[in-house]
């Protein structure tokens, strides 16, 4: 069967250009309220556990680390990706897109700058009154 020739259409171009520039902007919104999930959480579990912060280098939700752990530790652990993944949902990504926006955005720094830009400008917005 031979292929049908795409027809140039640049109203068509702009609109996937637009999609595009979207799904950043939602990938960017997910990372930047998994990020404030990641530190409130953090947050409570250093006064739940009466600690002013947590070891530097050292990931607590390490699987080799965490049955050494309080179950308080461990439950925020197991609590947080279900969390993150509510978030990525909530802003219309599936698990595969925001790992592959999160792979590109470690080695791309273009993408990684324009992630970036728009996660300030969500900052921006939920701190203008």
């Amino acid at each position: 069967m031979d292929k049908i020739p795409l027809i140039e259409d640049s109203q068509s171009q702009e609109l996937l250009k637009a999609h595009r520039r979207k799904r950043i902007q939602m990938f960017a919104r997910s990372m930047a309220e998994i990020e404030d999930l990641r530190t409130s959480q953090t947050q409570r579990l250093m006064n739940a556990c009466n600690v002013e912060r947590l070891p530097d280098g050292i990931n607590i939700c390490d699987p080799q680390v965490l049955p050494l752990l309080s179950p308080k530790v461990r439950a925020v652990c197991d609590a947080f990706p279900l969390q993150a993944e509510d978030v990525i949902k909530k802003y219309g990504l599936n698990s595969d897109e925001f790992n592959n926006m999160l792979e590109e955005a470690h080695r791309n720094p273009v993408f990684r700058w324009r992630v970036k830009k728009y996660m300030s400008k969500t900052s921006e917005e939920a701190s203008s009154p």
